[in-house]
């Protein structure tokens, strides 16, 4: 076989087994694991376009069809993040937050020290934090303080830490699993902004508990009386159905319009996916978007700055 031949039988393969991943994705009600493989949708269209590419090299014009069908399912649920837009900001007033899973895992404690050190933010939100964690941060002389988080002792917490002392928050939980999540209170100029920070379960292995947890944000959006922020890892990308039901609460995605990016895994390139977010309700809009620095997570860090939404 040619070359060009051998580009044709892969071109063929891998084009088929997009498809086929596409189709299983789209099934991810059935059973957790097509819910995984349905995160993968950006990769997904990018594999049928290079498959498409090869396949019209060698003239094979017949298995194109499928595989464009395929590619456009994929290019529905990502091109709002390519061709959204954002509504402009209505005075000059900003919150800036920033959001790192810190990984439980991570024994480089003084990097996330020092991301916290850099962090150039009103609220620094923290998950997966250890003890050991919240006692390096508490013998570090940082500018931020603790608003609110989980017990220091608990195994894997939650942290929200401010430079703005007007800033007050408490604990909470979502869901009927009652998983632990953060309410804060701030200001834009003269505005009160409430927050939800959180980190839901894992959907490995089952979805339930996750779900249900995204469930329980929307309906605490559903119940505010004044503008809302939703900040930290979901453990769910853009293309998941609970996910997309919770922006049926009224939320937007501080992504859209800013492309397509991961903040996991933290150094996996291309097949990084996005299960980090920020959303907001309407009143509000965010003039920057960011995924950054992991300080040693397997997560990469949220920087986000919120400002009043226009009207008119």
């Amino acid at each position: 076989m040619t070359t060009k031949s051998w580009v044709g039988v892969l071109s063929l393969l891998l084009g088929a087994a997009t498809v086929m991943a596409t189709v299983l994705g789209s099934l991810e009600s059935l059973t957790w694991a097509f819910g995984l493989v349905d995160n993968f949708r950006f990769q997904f269209f990018w594999l049928a376009f290079l498959s498409l590419a090869g396949l019209a090299w060698n003239r094979h014009w017949i298995p194109m069809g499928v595989i464009v069908v395929g590619m456009l399912m994929n290019l529905a649920a990502i091109g709002p993040y390519w061709w959204g837009s954002v509504t402009p900001p209505a005075t000059a007033d900003r919150l800036t937050m920033v959001s790192l899973n810190t990984q439980a895992a991570n024994m480089d404690k003084e990097a996330v020290v020092e991301f916290v050190r850099q962090a150039d933010a009103d609220v620094v939100f923290l998950a997966e934090v250890t003890a050991l964690l919240h006692e390096v941060l508490e013998r570090a002389e940082l500018d931020y303080q603790a608003v609110t988080g989980t017990p220091a002792v608990t195994p894997i917490g939650l942290l929200a830490l401010s430079r703005d002392p007007s800033i007050t928050g408490r604990i909470s939980n979502l869901g009927a699993s009652g998983v632990p999540a953060l309410i804060m209170e701030a200001t834009i100029g003269t505005t009160p902004v409430e927050i939800l920070a959180f980190h839901t379960s894992s959907p490995v292995g089952k979805t339930q508990a996750r779900d249900d947890q995204l469930r329980g944000a929307g309906e605490r959006v559903q119940e505010r009386d004044m503008p809302m922020i939703l900040i930290g890892d979901f453990n769910a990308t853009p293309y998941t159905g609970s996910f997309r039901d919770l922006l049926d609460a009224g939320l937007i995605d501080a992504q859209r319009g800013r492309g397509v990016a991961g903040s996991w895994p933290a150094g996996w390139g291309p097949f990084k996916i996005p299960i980090d977010h920020a959303l907001h309700t309407p009143e509000l809009t965010s003039t920057h978007f960011a995924f950054g620095d992991s300080a040693g997570s397997d997560h990469r860090s949220l920087a986000v700055t919120f400002a009043l939404a226009a009207t008119g």
